[in-house]
C-alpha cells in the first residue's frame, strides 16, 4: 500500500514559489523646453506703403554691436530694397513693422540691410536674388565679386544651381550704365581710402595707449 503524504507535505508541495521582482528602468526625464529668441518689437509708420511679410529662420546670428541678424528663410513675395516696409514672422512670432535702412554687409550671396523701428539695433539678412541694389551696391558686387566673402554658402533654393557652386564663376548679373562707371568707381576708391585709413589710425591709437 503506498504511503499517504500528510496534510503539510501537501501543501507545501503546492505552495507557489515566489515571484522574482524585475527592475525597470526609469523612463528618461522629457526634453528641456527650447525657448526662442523673440523678434523684435518693430514699430515705424508704414505711410500707405505695401508691409513685406519675411519669414525667417528662428534663430539670428549675433554681429557684436550691430544686434541680432534675421536670415531671410523663404522667398518674400517682391524683392526688398531699401525703404522697403517688412515685417519678419517665424511658425511662432511675429513682429511689428519695420523699414530696411542703409546696408551693412555685402558678401557674394547675401546682403544685409539694417532694421528701422526697433528698440535696439537688428538686421536682416537676404539672398542676393531676392533684393534690388542700388547703383553702388550693384557695381561693387559686380566688380569685386571674387574678394567678397564666400560665407554663408548659398541659399538652399539655390545649392543645386551648377553656377553658385561653382566658385570660379559669378553666377550673378547687373545692369549698370556704362557712363555712371567712372564716378562709381571713384566712390568706392573714396571708401576704401576712408576704412584703411581710419584702420591706421585705430592702429596708431592702440600702440599710443600701451
Amino acid at each position: 500500500m503506498a504511503p499517504r503524504r500528510s496534510k503539510k507535505q501537501f501543501q507545501k508541495c503546492n505552495a507557489k514559489l515566489p515571484k522574482k521582482r524585475t527592475s525597470r528602468a526609469k523612463p528618461p526625464p522629457p526634453p528641456t523646453p527650447v525657448t526662442l529668441p523673440p523678434l523684435p518689437t518693430l514699430y515705424t509708420p508704414p505711410e500707405g506703403l505695401p508691409i513685406i511679410p519675411v519669414k525667417v529662420l528662428p534663430y539670428p546670428t549675433i554681429r557684436g554691436k550691430h544686434g541680432p541678424t534675421w536670415i531671410a528663410d523663404e522667398r518674400p513675395t517682391v524683392q526688398l530694397q531699401k525703404g522697403s516696409r517688412i515685417t519678419i514672422f517665424t511658425d511662432a512670432q511675429t513682429s511689428g513693422t519695420g523699414r530696411l535702412s542703409v546696408i551693412t554687409d555685402l558678401r557674394r550671396h547675401w546682403v544685409t540691410f539694417s532694421i528701422v523701428g526697433a528698440p535696439q539695433p537688428c538686421n536682416l539678412r537676404v539672398p542676393i536674388p531676392w533684393a534690388i541694389l542700388d547703383s553702388l551696391e550693384s557695381f561693387t558686387h559686380q566688380e569685386h565679386y571674387f574678394n567678397l566673402p564666400n560665407d554663408p554658402s548659398p541659399h538652399r533654393s539655390f545649392a543645386n544651381i551648377p553656377a553658385f557652386r561653382n566658385l570660379n564663376e559669378n553666377p550673378y548679373e547687373f545692369e549698370v550704365d556704362e557712363d555712371d562707371v567712372p564716378t562709381l568707381a571713384r566712390r568706392i576708391a573714396n571708401i576704401a581710402n576712408n576704412y584703411w585709413r581710419d584702420i591706421e589710425r585705430e592702429g596708431q591709437r592702440a600702440s599710443l595707449g600701451r
